[in-house]
């Protein structure tokens, strides 16, 4: 299977969760996700199918953003880079 066959779920998702970072790894044959930042959760979002990668995504919504202390970010200057797959940097047309 590709990425393309990938393509329109991809489109759907992106839609439904602009601020995640969303992919199909085709050497797994799982769905992962990013979080945006503040819903961070320290891990990436796997999922054997669709459905379980969108109640994962669901779940993570709709719980309360991590208090986060002002100091420390500010302390820390701009925040760390976070690695992606290559397949969903911007541009991508899986993307």
């Amino acid at each position: 299977m590709t990425e393309e066959d990938h393509s329109t779920e991809l489109s759907f998702l992106v839609g439904r969760y602009p601020e995640w970072t969303i992919w199909y790894g085709l050497a797994t044959g799982s769905w992962w996700a990013l979080p945006p930042r503040e819903r961070d959760i320290g891990d990436f979002v796997e999922a054997a199918d669709l459905p379980g990668l969108i109640e994962h995504i669901e779940e993570i919504q709709s719980e309360l953003p991590p208090y986060r202390d002002p100091s420390s970010i500010l302390r820390l200057g701009a925040p760390p880079v976070r690695r992606v797959p290559l397949a969903a940097w911007p541009g991508d047309p899986a993307r």
